[in-house]
């Protein structure tokens, strides 16, 4: 849509936002692509939600349930863990990314059942702490990272750390360097 309004074959954006996430996505369009690189190694802000008690496919709302926990924890025990989890940390991207794997998208693989791992990486956060927890099994939680991040990725691994299982249950990108 964005190529026909502006009658240009260039476009580009600043970092993929999953299927049921919302929120900034900077777009650029003809010269200015070579400006993403920029954009895309600035801080970037989150506000998501996680359920409590269940793991999925996807590490989001959109996937089948493959794991459950009645264990739900505390704020205080969230809250601990989320200052232990700042910094370079290790992550490994969902099963239902756009990472390549021998050149074909993880989702596609995953989609087709087949057995895939995704290798690992270093991650930054910056900062993270909770915004709301007064709905039933979920947290809300805001979070400042670097490029690279998933946040889906982030919560399931924040469950495992609890105890727990986890998934996003709500996305939105607040900020993307300044925009």
């Amino acid at each position: 849509k964005i190529k026909k309004k502006f009658c240009t074959n260039k476009i580009g954006h600043a970092g993929t936002l999953d299927p049921l996430a919302e929120g900034i996505l900077p777009i650029a369009i003809g010269k200015t692509t070579k400006l993403i690189q920029f954009i895309n190694n600035q801080i970037k802000e989150y506000e998501f939600e996680i359920k409590w008690g269940e793991q999925t496919s996807t590490d989001d709302r959109e996937g089948d349930v493959i794991a459950r926990s009645f264990n739900i924890p505390n704020n205080i025990d969230i809250s601990f863990k989320l200052k232990e989890l700042t910094g370079t940390i290790l992550q490994a991207p969902p099963k239902a990314s756009a990472i390549k794997i021998n050149g074909v998208r993880a989702y596609k693989l995953l989609r087709s059942n087949k057995k895939f791992e995704v290798k690992k990486k270093y991650v930054h956060i910056y900062e993270s702490n909770i915004v709301d927890s007064t709905k039933k099994n979920l947290t809300k939680i805001k979070i400042k990272c670097g490029k690279g991040f998933y946040v889906r990725s982030f919560a399931r691994d924040l469950a495992n750390h609890l105890a727990t299982r986890g998934h996003i249950y709500s996305l939105k990108r607040t900020k993307v360097g300044k925009f």
